[in-house]
């Protein structure tokens, strides 16, 4: 049976990364505060929700640049 994180891994590695981040987001454990916050704003920016986080001043492009490099840092120790 595959697991939410085997599906978000290979969801991932598949580059579908907006489908991804809608299963990693829904983590608690695993992940500090401040990046499950990074995970939920890059989720739903890819989501159509970007401009109202840009109205209220986060850099959106950023946030799903950091998300990428919180899932590789915590499940591609290789990459």
């Amino acid at each position: 049976m595959m697991t939410k994180t085997d599906k978000a891994i290979g969801l991932f590695k598949d580059g579908r990364l907006r489908d991804a981040l809608a299963i990693f987001k829904t983590f608690k454990i695993g992940f500090s505060k401040e990046e499950r916050r990074t995970l939920q704003i890059a989720s739903e920016t890819l989501n159509g929700s970007g401009r109202f986080y840009q109205m209220l001043g986060i850099d959106t492009t950023l946030e799903v640049q950091k998300s990428i490099t919180v899932i590789k840092q915590k499940y591609m120790k290789v990459l």
